[in-house]
């Protein structure tokens, strides 16, 4: 077992220290409310019909349990603002991630479109190992860091540093596949990349909270500039079907919490942002 003959109570005081340290850089003093009470069991379910659906890959694996447990890490996560805000940032979440973890294309969405949401937990047939050389996170031999859980969090240095924030770096780096071994740490890599900002792109959570108010590149606050930090490539280039499809999840949670898209919500012009 990961945690060898350590005593109950010790295990207990390591992980509420481990979450102060992971909680204390997440704009925690301005939280206000819970997620458990924007989202319920039954809204998460409702909003993922086919999620086990027995075409899925992933049928089984995301629960709202293991989400709700995940977002204990980043407290400021769907607390921030006002309760408008709230629903919007919880929205633009589970947007992006159902669109990264969709069902593949021609399924048939018998119930509507955007229903095929975390139908699947790791990037079907990766084009590369995603392994750019970097000393402080190398790759390990014959791995793969091509994408996984709602996210798809890929490249070593992205797993690299999710892995330094549970305590798991080195594990990560030599075993990538771990991350969808826990659902629960699927979901907070997710919440990482959710939460964390990477220069010179704001965090996703900053911009959907207005922690964020733009930049000299013309770049305004809204869901369209989620899109480009996710997937860059997605962007400046006029209309495009997969950034039509993420503002559609997008705005069918809203409608379904009751909220406004707000302004901003595609990036069809906007300036991408480079690696």
């Amino acid at each position: 077992m990961r945690f060898g003959g350590l005593a109950i109570s010790s295990l207990l005081l390591s992980y509420v220290l481990l979450c102060s340290c992971r909680s204390s850089n997440y704009n925690v003093d301005t939280t206000s409310g819970r997620l458990v009470d924007i989202l319920t069991k039954p809204m998460f379910e409702k909003m993922l019909p086919n999620a086990n659906n027995d075409s899925c890959p992933a049928r089984g694996f995301y629960t709202y349990e293991a989400f709700i447990a995940a977002t204990n890490s980043y407290p400021a996560f769907a607390t921030t603002g006002s309760h408008e805000v709230r629903k919007r940032e919880v929205a633009a979440f589970l947007g992006q991630t159902s669109l990264q973890t969709a069902g593949g294309i021609g399924w048939t969405p018998s119930i509507g479109p955007y229903t095929w949401g975390y139908c699947n937990k790791k990037e079907d047939s990766p084009p590369t190992d995603y392994c750019q050389p970097n000393p402080s996170y190398p790759c390990a031999a014959g791995r793969n860091y091509c994408g996984q859980g709602p996210m798809l969090l890929s490249g070593n240095y992205n797993y690299g540093k999710f892995g330094e924030t549970i305590g798991r770096k080195n594990d990560l780096l030599q075993n990538p596949d771990l991350l969808i071994k826990n659902v629960t740490m699927a979901f907070e890599s997710a919440l990482w990349f959710w939460m964390t900002p990477q220069s010179p792109k704001p965090s996703p959570h900053d911009v959907m909270v207005g922690h964020w108010h733009g930049d000299e590149e013309g770049r305004r606050p809204g869901y369209g500039v989620v899109i480009n930090i996710i997937d860059h490539e997605e962007c400046g280039i006029g209309a495009d079907t997969m950034v039509w499809d993420r503002i559609g999840y997008y705005q069918r949670y809203c409608d379904m919490l009751g909220v406004g898209y707000g302004k901003n919500t595609d990036c069809y012009g906007q300036s991408p942002y480079r690696d």
